[in-house]
């Protein structure tokens, strides 16, 4: 059996409960877990020297922010009474609280949307917490709920250690779909096995795949990884986190940054 946790914003409650719901359809989960983290007005003032955080602003701020979370809370009860054969847990966090890369260590799966232009959407600061913090593994959720999850994959093979550990994490998943196909950008590998390698393991393990290779030297990898994927139907697509640096991709740009902004399918992701 397994365990999800969901952190989640009002506008995102509806693609990552319908992600949640998917992945259940695939593996045992026995409870979903949905989180808000609050925002701590009385810190985010605290630095203010326009002399604005007076007291009753910030009383203001808490009570706003108490009840963007009953909403969100209100919101992810409705949709999770969709799944009554799965218990729905709620918790909050605070800014100031247990961060939230060590309290997932506590769950098997983060589903959590994409970050996005709207101001009630996860930061990448909370997204890249998760992903570096918590030794687990996250399912990012497009802006629209996805209608169909796993039945078309997507490996964005770089020859990784990253991304092998995300296949791993994915065998439930790739055990089951109607088509795998091992994707393999020219110039955006790192030293390790090509994609006809991967092709290979995979079939030792009952999972067959075909290889793709495409051109990438010249642009920018997560662009061209999204095109080809939704060229092909994916409804999940597997990568590696940041294996580039997360500082070089932050100045420079990456693969990583590219797919967590911009994909419109699930994304399976490690570190």
């Amino acid at each position: 059996m397994h365990v999800i946790l969901a952190p989640v914003t009002e506008a995102g409650v509806p693609s990552v409960c319908a992600l949640a719901r998917h992945i259940g359809d695939h593996i045992k989960v026995s409870a979903i877990e949905g989180l808000h983290v609050r925002a701590e007005p009385s810190v985010m003032l605290a630095a203010d020297e326009t002399g604005a955080a007076t007291p009753a602003l910030i009383r203001n701020l808490e009570t706003e922010e108490a009840a963007r979370s009953s909403r969100v809370r209100e919101r992810f009860s409705a949709a999770m009474a969709a799944t009554p054969d799965v218990e729905s847990r709620w918790t909050e966090l605070r800014a100031t609280d247990l961060d939230l890369g060590a309290y997932a260590r506590l769950f098997d799966f983060v589903v959590l949307s994409r970050p996005a232009q709207a101001s009630d959407s996860p930061s990448m600061g909370l997204i890249e917490a998760a992903l570096f913090d918590s030794g687990r593994y996250l399912l990012i959720a497009p802006p629209t709920p996805p209608v169909t999850f796993a039945d078309n994959i997507v490996i964005a093979w770089n020859g990784g250690a990253e991304t092998a550990r995300s296949i791993a994490c994915a065998r439930p998943f790739l055990r089951q779909a109607k088509a795998v196909t091992v994707l393999q950008i020219e110039g955006g590998m790192t030293p390790g096995p090509d994609a006809e390698a991967v092709v290979d393991y995979l079939a030792a393990t009952g999972v067959t795949a075909t290889a793709l290779r495409r051109e990438g030297a010249t642009r920018n990898a997560g662009a061209l990884i999204l095109q080809e994927a939704e060229a092909l139907g994916c409804d999940l697509l597997i990568k590696g986190g940041y294996t580039r640096s997360r500082l070089r991709q932050t100045i420079f740009g990456g693969a990583t940054i590219h797919i967590l902004q911009f994909a419109e399918m699930p994304v399976l992701m490690s570190r």
